[in-house]
């Protein structure tokens, strides 16, 4: 057998060398073309997201969204059944399914303005502007400072089975009723030693006003047994 008969008969015996050549006696490993890169896809607007989140919405009568300082903006008109809050979460969800994490802001309103829309700050004034607008206070997101405040947001969100809770986040729009409202409360109680009356939490509305009267008010004096 000649050197190039066993040379060929080498190849041919080890699976990893099947696809080479032998040309004049030199083993040659045939050129591999790499793949061309897949072409890098668009990021998503976050106010595509945000129109086509509100367009699925059931609870979104009518919307316009324009971009804000902090994010994207929305004016909504939605059904007795819906809150800006629930329309901020979800706002919220939808955008970091598409991987952003920008921060809606909702403001519920009776009617739209007339087009062209600037940009959101300037949509809430116009709004705020307007006769017998109807306008209520923006559902915009901002996080607990640290303290009774954190500690708050996080016993309520937990209650209300919420994953967070702001700390301007009405208790009523969060989904909270008298029976979370007295077992919230007892829990506070407990870990501050300071009451607090269902009535107070409702009229407190939010985690900080709740924080607010717990800083305000002295803690119980220990019972004697």
């Amino acid at each position: 057998m000649t050197g190039r008969q066993q040379l060929c008969r080498l190849v041919a015996d080890k699976p990893e060398t099947r696809d080479w050549s032998v040309m004049g006696g030199v083993v040659e490993k045939p050129v591999q073309v790499p793949a061309p890169a897949p072409a890098p896809t668009a990021a998503p607007m976050p106010t595509a997201v945000v129109e086509r989140a509100l367009a699925a919405h059931p609870g979104v009568l009518d919307a316009a969204v324009a971009p804000s300082g902090d994010g994207v903006g929305v004016l909504v008109v939605l059904d007795e059944m819906s809150t800006a809050l629930e329309v901020r979460e979800d706002l919220r969800a939808s955008l970091l399914a598409a991987g952003l994490e920008a921060e809606p802001a909702v403001l519920p309103v009776v009617r739209l303005p007339a087009p062209p829309f600037g940009t959101f700050e300037e949509l809430v004034a116009e709004v705020a502007e307007a006769a017998a607008s109807g306008v209520a206070e923006v559902s915009r997101y901002e996080a607990p400072s640290a303290g009774p405040e954190a500690d708050l947001a996080g016993r309520l969100a937990g209650f209300l089975g919420l994953p967070r809770v702001g700390a301007l986040d009405d208790f009523v729009e969060l989904g909270g009723d008298s029976l979370v409202a007295v077992a919230f409360l007892h829990a506070v109680q407990e870990a501050y030693a300071v009451p607090l009356g269902v009535v107070e939490l409702f009229t407190a509305g939010t985690v900080r006003g709740i924080a607010r009267l717990l800083a305000a008010r002295p803690a119980a004096a220990p019972q004697v047994a």
